[in-house]
Formats: structure tokens, C-alpha cells, sequence
């Protein structure tokens, strides 16, 4: 899995009128997150196998680190940077575990797996934290946006 991330807060089109796009938006990194949350129970679940789902089509998640780039704000970013290196210390936890499952004479990567499996469900936790930190700030950011232009009765916010 490669580096990801997106979003589209609704302050970047809720600026230029665009709540309602806004708010889709917003479904679609709900969606993403979601999607890497289901990824990340999946690699080396505690108990029982955990399918994995399909990948995100690479133009997908191009699509959507496009907009967070380009829309979403500051804060936003950084959560999503926290979120990914979180993302990113599972994989490479997959990474090393695998290695020393595979490994015919394992030695020191197998200290380093056993670490790294015991750290996983901290990582989980703290990828889950971040995802609810996005949530929060986009419903924030979303709602500033919103109450502005619901009380001018601004008819693309209804």
C-alpha cells in the first residue's frame, strides 16, 4: 500500500458556494478512511484471519490526494499526515513480520517482528485517533461554512 490521503474539506468549496459539494466531499474521505481503517484491522489480526479489502483503484486515490492538496485545509493536512504515518508504521510492521515469517534463519528480524507485532495494536489505536480528529475537524470546518449560508438562506446550502 503507497502512500495515500484525501480530502476535501468543506471549506474549500463551501468558500466558493459549493456546499453541497462540500458535503460530498467530505462522504468521500469518510469513505477513504473507512476503507483504510477495514486495511489496517486486517494486517496481522490478534485473533482469526480478518479479510482484506480490494485496493482503491490507484486513480481514485490519486483523485482524492489531489483535492486534500488542493482544498483541504491546513489542519485537515495535518491530521491526514498524523493519520498516514500511522498507516504507514503498520505497514512497515507488516512489512517485518512477514519477512521474519519467511525467513529461514530469522535471528535479529525476529525480535524486531515480535516488537513490531506487539506495537501494532498501538498503532491501530492511534491511526483510529487521527481518523476521528479528520472527522471532527471536518464536521467543524463543514459547519462553520454552513451556518453562514444557511442563515442568508443561501439556497445551494439546503
Amino acid at each position: 500500500m503507497n502512500t495515500f490521503l484525501a480530502v476535501l474539506t468543506g471549506g474549500g468549496l463551501a468558500a466558493a458556494g459549493g456546499l453541497g459539494s462540500g458535503w460530498l466531499n467530505n462522504w468521500e474521505l469518510g469513505k477513504y478512511l473507512s476503507h483504510y481503517a477495514d486495511w489496517a484491522r486486517s494486517v496481522q489480526p490478534f485473533l482469526g484471519p480478518v479479510p482484506t479489502p480490494e485496493p482503491m483503484p490507484p486513480e481514485e486515490r490519486w483523485r482524492i490526494e489531489t483535492l486534500v492538496m488542493n482544498h483541504g485545509s491546513l489542519e485537515v493536512r495535518r491530521l491526514l499526515e498524523q493519520w498516514r504515518e500511522q498507516a504507514q508504521k503498520i505497514e512497515n510492521a507488516d512489512i517485518v513480520i512477514r519477512m521474519a515469517e519467511q525467513s529461514r534463519n530469522p535471528g535479529t528480524l525476529a525480535d524486531d517482528a515480535l516488537r513490531e507485532r506487539q506495537a501494532l495494536e498501538e498503532y491501530r489505536r492511534a491511526m483510529h485517533e487521527a481518523d476521528e480528529a479528520i472527522r471532527d475537524r471536518m464536521r467543524t470546518e463543514l459547519g462553520s461554512q454552513a451556518q453562514p449560508a444557511l442563515e442568508r438562506g443561501d439556497p445551494a446550502s439546503m
